[in-house]
């Protein structure tokens, strides 16, 4: 069931790359101009030629930060579940928290709602398989817990 979690983990954090560098080749296509009309009128703006180019490119700036966040997220998996330092798994459930509540709240606010179904299948694939992963060995979390804090035993 771990390396289930584990490969599953990878798997999610290989495909955001991958989506991350597709975002940067398909931006400025026609392929993806129903999404940028709903954000027009998401922000109730009637799209120029300018204001399009804008968001295409907006959008396309935001694809590496996807790929680089898929691969920091495949080192944070392979860390935690090789080392067992409690930090990594708690700081990867904030900062998953973190992107979901704001995104969404965001994303409500202005009425994209897509994005909340997106968002929600994401956290689904990420959080319930991140509290279920355990490290590779129970000895690597208590030894990596006793170095960090020498006190606790």
């Amino acid at each position: 069931m771990q390396a289930l979690l584990f490969n599953w983990l990878m798997l999610v954090g290989i495909s955001h790359t991958i989506l991350g560098i597709v975002v940067v080749l398909v931006a400025h296509s026609e392929w993806v101009s129903p999404y940028f009309q709903h954000l027009f009128h998401a922000f109730a703006l009637t799209p120029t030629p300018a204001s399009e180019s804008l968001i295409r490119s907006l959008v396309q700036l935001f694809g590496p930060t996807v790929a680089s966040w898929g691969l920091l997220f495949c080192l944070a998996v392979y860390q935690y579940r090789t080392f067992g330092t409690p930090a990594i798994k708690q700081l990867m459930i904030a900062a998953l928290l973190i992107w979901f509540v704001i995104d969404c709240g965001l994303s409500l606010m202005k009425g994209i709602y897509g994005h909340l179904i997106i968002n929600t299948l994401a956290a689904i694939a990420i959080l319930p398989p991140l509290l279920l992963l355990k490290p590779t060995s129970k000895e690597s979390d208590e030894t990596t817990s006793a170095e960090a804090h020498p006190t606790r035993k």
